[in-house]
């Protein structure tokens, strides 16, 4: 009998049994962390006469779940939930609730109508002890709510537990800016192939927050155009166009020749890289105004050098993706992204 082909990965396992059966091959489904074994497990699809047999059943399956029912595990409320759930949202948001999903790995396998309160506070407040971010633990939030909402519409809990999270306060700390001087540094750096020097003049030049950034691949980057497409938190900011100046085009477009993403490194790898940057150029860690220098002092010296190069407050805004009177108007014209073309031209 000919060798049958490995599933994908993500997509289920085909075995054959031992011994003179009459049905040998079994379809497993993908794996799923169990919360009490405390181990990657996969359930058992069915029991098939042919390999091909198997592979139809776990076709089947992926396409068409099992049915919601009390027994349904938070895990596989979220592959339900997911065609509804990311249909109108950009790949970088999608990105970002995969990203917030996965902190919730604990509760995986829990069923949902055990969920409550203290379950989702868990998770969140030990991200929170592990050094996530405020943003990160944010959109946990969000998530959560949309899982719990959801939970609620199939009438599988009776109320979204999740508006009843909290997460830690935001420390509005001040962050400061990088100087020019600060900025020759850096600029040299990358031109001596530093990466991480790359990766942090882009960031100064576009404008992004760091999880936005993390999340941009080469399917969000208009060649033609010279724009990056991406976005979270706000819905002005989701979703949202910026062109890329001149001055780090190559860094970009050489990345995107070597990986579908933008930055190979997560967020905390690349927050590490760059306070690393700075140590090793001699940047101090806080400015002349004894403003702290974090990685969204990037984006605090965009917007300073948008503010001096006169573009105005509309413009930055819209650049940012911050909070402005068009924000739910996603569609932006020729016309507007020459605009903005223009207004970071001279950076």
């Amino acid at each position: 009998m000919p060798k049958f082909k490995h599933s994908p990965n993500g997509a289920g396992t085909v075995t054959k049994l031992s011994g003179n059966r009459r049905k040998p091959f079994r379809a497993l489904a993908p794996a799923r962390f169990d919360l009490e074994q405390q181990k990657w497990v996969q359930d058992t699809v069915g029991y098939f006469e042919t390999a091909m047999q198997a592979r139809d059943a776990l076709a089947a399956y992926r396409q068409c779940p099992p049915a919601i029912s009390p027994k349904t595990t938070f895990s596989e409320l979220f592959e339900v939930w997911k065609p509804q759930g990311y249909m109108n949202i950009s790949k970088s948001a999608v990105n970002g609730y995969n990203a917030a999903f996965s902190r919730f790995a604990p509760i995986h396998s829990q069923r949902v109508v055990e969920i409550k309160t203290p379950q989702l506070q868990f998770c969140i407040t030990e991200q929170a002890r592990a050094g996530a971010s405020h943003s990160a633990l944010h959109q946990m939030k969000v998530v959560a709510g949309l899982l719990m909402k959801y939970a609620v519409q199939l009438d599988l809990i009776s109320r979204n537990y999740a508006e009843f999270v909290q997460i830690p306060k935001d420390e509005q700390t001040e962050k400061g800016i990088l100087t020019d001087l600060d900025l020759m540094k850096i600029q040299a750096e990358a031109e001596n192939g530093d990466t991480a020097a790359r990766h942090v003049m882009i960031m100064c030049f576009t404008g992004w927050r760091i999880q936005e950034y993390c999340n941009l691949t080469v399917f969000d980057y208009d060649r033609e155009q010279h724009t990056l497409r991406g976005g979270l938190k706000t819905d002005a900011g989701r979703d949202r166009v910026v062109p890329v100046p001149e001055r780090v085009r190559g860094y970009v477009e050489e990345f995107f020749a070597s990986s579908e993403r933008l930055c190979g490194l997560n967020v905390k790898q690349l927050r590490e890289a760059f306070y690393l940057l700075l140590d090793r150029l001699g940047i101090q860690s806080v400015d002349v105004q004894k403003k702290k220098i974090t990685p969204h002092s990037t984006r605090h010296t965009y917007n300073s050098m948008l503010a001096k190069q006169g573009v105005s407050v509309e413009k930055r805004m819209k650049l940012m993706g911050q909070v402005s009177e068009d924000v739910n108007r996603k569609v932006y014209t020729h016309t507007e992204i020459e605009e903005l073309t223009a207004a970071v031209s001279g950076l």
